[in-house]
């Protein structure tokens, strides 16, 4: 009989429903176009009507387009924060999606019978090694930064909210890696590795457990993942700030989408 331990058993389930998340309706493999909205009304490839953006966005349709299930009849409007999505208007099964980007406003179309969907097999990954589940030690910034970062299109560029350091020993090697919020008191930490280009994406993030009162974090780098850029040509996703380097290769958590 073969025995499965707790980190075998809590890491396939964590996989499952990993890949159950990204293919989804509306999930990440579904996006099939992004385009900026220009300031004067423009036709966009895959979508009736024209859209602009003048401090708001803007889209004018003859009844093709729907909003909350009501067809749309002349000019409609809406706004996101930064770094924000708003599924906004659906043509049959697409969905054009209202996102804001480095102050602009773009339209992200997912279409559930996209090829990047059907073709999808699963993410492959390295085999699960419990040498690559560390402890870390955060420090906290006194008040959270905003730091200029590039993405993963040459056309743009974002801020992200720092919120502190952490500190890992990978290798013989200590790191200090910067850090921003997630959920529940856990950080993400995006980082390049040794692996990107051929076995990996060109960067990749894992997310820690909650931090504790004494400042020590559990990584399990087994849960590393491909960010949505790993799936689609058009992904908006922050690279990591130029200090999360490791000079040796993360041979765990999840491959390259090929």
């Amino acid at each position: 009989m073969t025995v499965v331990s707790d980190l075998e058993q809590d890491w396939h389930t964590w996989h499952a429903a990993r890949e159950r998340d990204l293919d989804t309706d509306y999930g990440w493999l579904s996006i099939v176009a992004f385009d900026w909205l220009q300031p004067t009304p423009t036709v966009i490839d895959g979508l009736p009507g024209k859209w602009w953006a003048a401090g708001q966005a803007y889209a004018a349709a003859s009844g093709e387009l729907t909003l909350a299930g009501e067809p749309v009849h002349g000019t409609v409007s809406a706004t996101v924060p930064e770094a924000g999505s708003l599924s906004w208007l659906q043509y049959g099964d697409r969905l054009a999606e209202l996102v804001l980007r480095g102050g602009r406003y773009a339209i992200r179309q997912r279409d559930p019978h996209a090829a990047t969907r059907q073709g999808f097999g699963g993410v492959p990954t390295y085999p699960l090694d419990d040498s690559w589940v560390v402890t870390g030690y955060f420090s906290p910034y006194p008040k959270a930064r905003s730091v200029e970062v590039s993405t993963a299109r040459d056309d743009l560029r974002q801020n992200i909210t720092a919120v502190g350091t952490v500190h890992v020993a990978l290798g013989g090697t200590t790191y200090e890696l910067v850090a921003t919020a997630a959920a529940d008191g856990r950080l993400n930490v995006s980082f390049h590795d040794k692996t990107n280009g051929e076995e990996t994406a060109p960067w990749r993030v894992v997310t820690t457990g909650p931090v504790q009162p004494d400042g020590s974090v559990r990584i399990d780098f087994n849960r590393t993942i491909n960010l949505p850029f790993a799936f689609t040509a058009y992904g908006t996703c922050p690279a990591p700030v130029p200090g999360n380097r490791l000079a040796l290769p993360v041979t765990a958590g999840e491959k390259r989408v090929r």
